[in-house]
């Protein structure tokens, strides 16, 4: 699964369901876009990622979206964006990126008509991500349930509020994974909305 997922909304999703049927998880952390290699290879009884399309022998359901937003602390945004922001000054200030195989940020990028490179630090923490933001060191892309507090307080701002990017999440499981596992998937479809987004169908 995704360590922002792991960070956010996981835990109180499933905890009850854990306790209750006294089941021991053993998690293993991937960024959402190439989580589905363990599955492939055989090493995990389901996975949490951002591809739809199953490996044979599994199915994958929809659970909702994370949202991100783009966001900086206010001496990083007085230092590199006096005069506001915009996609030519982002693409000149150091970004924050979880890892290599992370590619939130270019896809951001390009949307918003940015087709090359960038600076940017490697975090493969989600907690370490956010510090880095809050200390000035970068723009990153952080989930919305992960920094409202930080939003309430000014500690972060939003670098362009209308655009937010969402990123979807597939549970993947194997179709003949077992009755606990059929149970947990019907747990998760259940109450992943009550912190992901819906997906949007543009």
């Amino acid at each position: 699964m995704n360590a922002d997922s792991l960070a956010t909304w996981w835990a109180p999703a499933i905890g009850a369901f854990c306790t209750q049927h006294r089941l021991l998880l053993d998690l293993v952390v991937e960024d959402q876009d190439v989580g589905l290699k363990r599955m492939r290879a055989g090493e995990v009884a389901a996975c949490l990622c951002g591809s739809e399309r199953p490996v044979a022998g599994a199915r994958s359901q929809l659970l909702g979206a994370m949202r991100y937003r783009a966001l900086a602390s206010p001496s990083f945004i007085a230092r590199h964006f006096p005069h506001g922001v915009s996609p030519a000054n982002l693409a000149r200030s150091a970004a924050l990126v979880y890892g290599p195989d992370d590619l939130l940020q270019h896809r951001y990028l390009a949307l918003l008509g940015v087709q090359d490179g960038f600076e940017h630090h490697l975090c493969p923490s989600s907690e370490g991500f956010i510090r880095m933001i809050e200390a000035g060191m970068g723009w990153g892309l952080a989930p919305e349930l992960q920094v409202r507090d930080q939003l309430r307080s000014g500690t972060l701002l939003e670098l362009l509020p209308e655009r937010c990017i969402d990123v979807p999440l597939y549970w993947h499981h194997w179709r003949n994974g077992g009755q606990l596992l059929t149970q947990l998937t019907e747990h998760l479809a259940q109450h992943s909305a009550d912190w992901l987004v819906p997906l949007s169908e543009e």
